[in-house]
């Protein structure tokens, strides 16, 4: 895809960089360097003028550039151990595609629908948001969705019918739900995880609650909106794969390294490693694979979405430079003094919900990068648990339903021609309103 620039949101960008460095807002000129990088970062992340992972590599330059921090300072958090975490995931989730163990997956759970159509899409819907666990909801989308078309086509629905609809659309909100139950899943996920300290095995305990409440809800939702024919009838789809001793090895390997991430509070205690434990599991399981010849050294690199690492680290740097320089003390202040004017029931609920129409207007990764520093500073400096603030607000940063922009699945489901605009947002926001709501109840029970 050619990466273009566009020059009116940078020239625009550059302006309020410059605007607020000549006409300090603060007088502490690292509070007010601070605020300059975020507002410049923020605008080109919604604007999307030059690639995100662009916009990341700026963030440290500028911090060194405005002597808020020092080289070593500003590029420590593109070596943090999270971005290791989410390596793995990303050649494990290359590894799974290549020996069509994802599709395999789908085929399987197919078969348990013995024809009937409503409990193919359900299931096609259910594998697509177990798949999504693992690997990106873009390219569990990009696979899911032409198994999809090949239901319709059989079905003879192979049009803008409610069937039609009701399958594309749970394909596309199945692949942001799957997303939520691990940190290895989406962006969003990795830079909550970090900023609350989470472990693989922790960051479960909460996201698999989400996704077996949303996931019914989803599929509730677009029964009674569309209201498919339960009784069509479709011949099982033959997903093409042969078992090879490749694909066994790889079976082995990915079950060893879930195991280690999931059990990793017991094993990192009896290998005495105190941190990182996950990430170390991640590298080992890369280094199994080369070695294993299930992947050779070039589907590794291509597997990797160095790009995104970068934007992790670019997020994670522009959360340090906030916190250090106490602007981000400073920028909540006021939403600190909102917090008490109103019950946190409902605080929570305009946190939950800002941050998913956040995401319906620019990247989820760029919005968690933009808010969840924030909202974490504002729970240390409001004295609650940050849990309550920021785990929502990251799994809601996964939760736009309603604009094709918002996630890759709304686009590619809206690219197909059978879902219109008009169609998604609809549906797409009575899902915002329920699940803000189903999100702000559930962790204002556990954590208040």
């Amino acid at each position: 895809m050619k990466e273009t620039i566009h020059w009116k949101g940078l020239i625009v960008s550059a302006f309020l960089l410059i605007g607020v460095l000549c006409f300090p807002v603060f007088n502490d000129a690292a509070v007010n360097s601070a605020l300059a990088i975020l507002l410049f970062a923020a605008s080109l992340w919604i604007s999307e003028a030059i690639p995100l992972s662009m916009t990341a590599l700026l963030i440290p330059v500028l911090a060194i550039v405005l002597h808020i921090a020092s080289p070593q300072v500003a590029f420590s958090e593109f070596s943090n151990p999270v971005l290791y975490l989410f390596m793995g995931g990303f050649v494990l989730a290359g590894a799974l595609s290549a020996h069509s163990l994802d599709q395999l997956l789908a085929h399987k759970l197919m078969v348990l629908a013995k024809g009937n159509f409503y409990r193919s899409a359900i299931l096609l819907m259910l594998a697509t948001g177990l798949i999504a666990c693992w690997v990106s909801n873009t390219s569990t989308a990009a696979m899911m969705i032409p198994l999809a078309l090949g239901v319709l086509a059989i079905t003879d629905s192979k049009n803008s019918t409610a069937e039609a609809k009701f399958l594309l659309l749970g394909i596309a909100y199945s692949a942001n739900i799957g997303g939520v139950v691990t940190m290895i899943a989406s962006p969003p996920n990795a830079i909550g995880a970090t900023l609350l300290g989470l472990s693989f095995s922790e960051w479960l305990l909460y996201g698999v609650p989400v996704f077996l409440i949303t996931f019914p809800i989803m599929v509730l939702i677009l029964t009674l909106y569309f209201k498919p024919n339960r009784k069509i009838l479709v011949p099982t789809i033959t997903v093409p794969g042969k078992k090879s001793p490749k694909r066994n090895t790889l079976i082995v390997i990915f079950t060893i390294t879930i195991l280690l991430w999931v059990f990793e509070s017991v094993f990192s205690k009896l290998l005495d490693i105190a941190s990182g434990f996950s990430s170390l599991v991640a590298i080992v399981s890369i280094l199994m694979l080369f070695i294993c010849k299930v992947m050779t050294w070039n589907q590794i690199l291509d597997a990797i979405r160095w790009d995104i690492l970068l934007l992790f680290g670019g997020g994670l740097t522009l959360g340090f430079i906030v916190e250090s320089t106490g602007l981000g003390a400073i920028l909540i202040s006021d939403v600190m003094s909102l917090n008490k004017q109103m019950p946190m029931l409902i605080f929570l609920w305009l946190i939950v919900l800002g941050s998913i129409v956040m995401t319906e207007f620019m990247s989820n990764t760029a919005s968690a990068a933009l808010i969840l520093p924030l909202l974490y500073t504002l729970a240390q400096e409001s004295h609650i648990n940050p849990m309550i603030l920021v785990f929502p607000a990251t799994i809601a940063a996964s939760f736009g339903f309603m604009m094709p922009v918002g996630t890759p699945p709304n686009a590619m489901v809206f690219s197909t021609g059978l879902v219109s605009q008009r169609e998604m947002m609809k549906a797409g926001f009575i899902l915002n309103i329920i699940f803000s709501l189903v999100l702000t109840l559930l962790f204002y029970l556990i954590f208040h």
